[in-house]
């Protein structure tokens, strides 16, 4: 099973998100770690890609030995999937595009 987190803040996450993305923000995933999965790997995101790598790096440090920072993070998975969706008329992979 992929797990995908959303290392975002709520307000952030509820503007638009990855379908399937669980949210758990930076601020709180210290006090959330059993719902990170050890045994499988587990892809993290935020907006440009800093709170996702600090979030990869500080479960490193936990043991965890799967957890991989998507590269370009949601503002930039928004700028190339709003382009392939409107290009090949594909179904949304967020639920909303945010480019603020």
């Amino acid at each position: 099973m992929l797990s995908i987190i959303d290392a975002r803040e709520k307000g952030e996450y509820n503007a638009g998100h990855f379908r399937n993305a669980v949210n758990i923000p930076l601020s709180e995933f210290r006090q959330r770690l059993d719902e990170i999965p050890k045994d499988q790997p587990v892809y993290i995101h935020c907006r440009s890609g800093q709170r996702s790598y600090n979030m990869v790096m500080a479960l490193q440090g936990f043991g965890y030995e799967n957890v991989y920072n998507i590269s370009g993070s949601y503002l930039g998975v928004n700028l190339y999937g709003y382009f392939n969706d409107i290009v090949t008329s594909r179904d949304k992979i967020v639920t909303e595009y945010n480019f603020k």
